[in-house]
């Protein structure tokens, strides 16, 4: 019967997904889990097939895809910890290894981590298959994008859990938004 109760429960969690505000469902978060905000921006040039990012302990590595010119952001429940920006693929066999830059998200069990976004620019030949001219690429910190970004797409998940900047400066522009707003970042 308990088995039985279970997977009612959890249809109907899935069936309320299906008419969330905006179409968005993500799990709710275990005790030593948070939620990673990875923020990436195609400043010119080539979009690239998908980016890994490294983290600390067993099957915590991400592989994010369906990268989209401009801007893009992923939000994935992981645990505790963190992660590091690790390849940028830019083709099958051509990526650009981003790991010695020590571009790191930090990650706290019970909020929303954002730690900056990863800005690149890149020339590529006419196949696609070969950088001309380089890459370059920067980490800077972009909260007020992030939160208009969070408002917009998750406001459920926003209302649950504080947005939570972990970068290398300390950045205090979500406890200043949550002041004058009153919503819990």
């Amino acid at each position: 019967m308990n088995q039985y109760r279970q997977w009612v429960l959890g249809a109907f969690g899935m069936a309320l997904c299906g008419v969330s505000t905006l179409g968005y469902c993500l799990p709710k978060l275990g005790d030593d889990e948070g939620y990673i905000l990875v923020a990436m921006k195609i400043e010119q040039g080539y979009v690239p097939s998908h980016i890994t990012i490294e983290g600390k302990g067993w099957l915590s590595d991400l592989k994010l895809e369906q990268v989209k010119p401009n801007y893009n952001y992923w939000l994935e429940v992981v645990d505790a910890g963190s992660y590091t920006w690790d390849r940028v693929y830019l083709g099958k066999r051509t990526y650009i290894d981003v790991a010695e830059q020590g571009y790191v998200i930090n990650v706290e069990a019970g909020k929303i981590n954002y730690a900056g976004h990863l800005s690149m620019y890149t020339e590529m030949n006419g196949s696609l298959d070969t950088l001309i001219g380089g890459a370059r690429f920067y980490f800077n910190n972009k909260a007020s994008q992030a939160l208009e970004y969070m408002e917009a797409s998750y406001p459920e998940v926003l209302t649950q859990y504080n947005l939570n900047y972990t970068g290398k400066e300390k950045d205090h522009f979500f406890e200043y938004a949550k002041a004058i707003e009153g919503n819990q970042l």
